[in-house]
């Protein structure tokens, strides 16, 4: 058994896996970790029957506050994405060293599933969309802020909108300022998304498959139709990827 990190710039998800399996999964709020409101399960049996522990990071400072909560007696099962583990996909951008490495594994995962072209797109604290080519290639991709991100934004930028929650309002058009926010963010990304789906199958050619995950992807699977499958574990998926094709090499 295997417990696969994904360290991220708003939460931790945590899969474990036995073989293929993702056997369970739990998510903390980085805020939550940092102030001490939530604790990790270091004495749970997940932890203790787990032969290694396997993490991906984009949060240098969570990541350093999760190696503290997790205690020295764990420390020496952890293997890191990048480090102890290479990824086995060709990264065709101008820094390899600058993706996300949320993103590789993203692509990584998608393409062991679809084994063709395919268009990768990650609902999170920024919404990335990736494409992978038919052999496999990781070829760059578009980052746009999540709608969490974006409702942040307007109300710290701004002196008097509101901070709303985002969730598909029943009209295009609000009547107040906390509707009108939800209609701009939410049919601005439906927008975006299809929009850029469309150009990348314009310019690369009839892109065959198109994956989504990510903690806000549900909110849009009736208004992207063009999405062929959501995983919502991919990221998780693709560390487990990783640390078997390094234990098989």
């Amino acid at each position: 058994m295997i417990l696969a990190v994904d360290i991220g710039n708003t939460n931790i998800n945590i899969g474990s896996f036995t073989g293929k399996k993702l056997i369970s999964h739990f998510c903390i709020g980085n805020t939550s970790l940092i102030n001490q409101k939530t604790a990790l399960p270091t004495k749970s049996s997940l932890l203790n029957e787990s032969k290694n522990i396997v993490i991906a990071s984009v949060n240098p400072d969570i990541e350093s506050v999760f190696y503290k909560s997790l205690g020295k007696r764990h420390k020496k099962k952890i293997l890191k994405i990048g480090r102890e583990i290479k990824l086995r996909i060709p990264i065709l951008v101008e820094n390899p060293q600058t993706v996300g490495i949320d993103r590789l594994l993203n692509a990584l995962a998608a393409y062991r599933r679809t084994k063709t072209s395919t268009i990768v797109l990650d609902f999170g604290t920024a919404i990335t969309i990736d494409i992978v080519s038919k052999k496999g290639e990781f070829l760059g991709g578009l980052i746009l802020p999540g709608i969490k991100t974006s409702a942040y934004a307007l109300n710290k930028q701004t002196a008097l909108l509101p901070e709303v929650d985002i969730k598909r309002p029943k009209t295009i058009i609000g009547k107040n300022s906390e509707d009108a926010i939800k209609a701009g963010i939410y049919f601005g990304t439906v927008g975006s998304v299809n929009h850029i789906i469309n150009e990348l199958n314009r310019v690369f050619g009839d892109l065959e498959y198109t994956i989504a995950t990510g903690g806000d992807a549900n909110i849009f699977k009736k208004e992207i139709p063009k999405i062929d499958k959501f995983i919502p574990r991919l990221t998780l998926e693709g560390i487990r990827l990783a640390f078997e094709e390094k234990l098989n090499s």
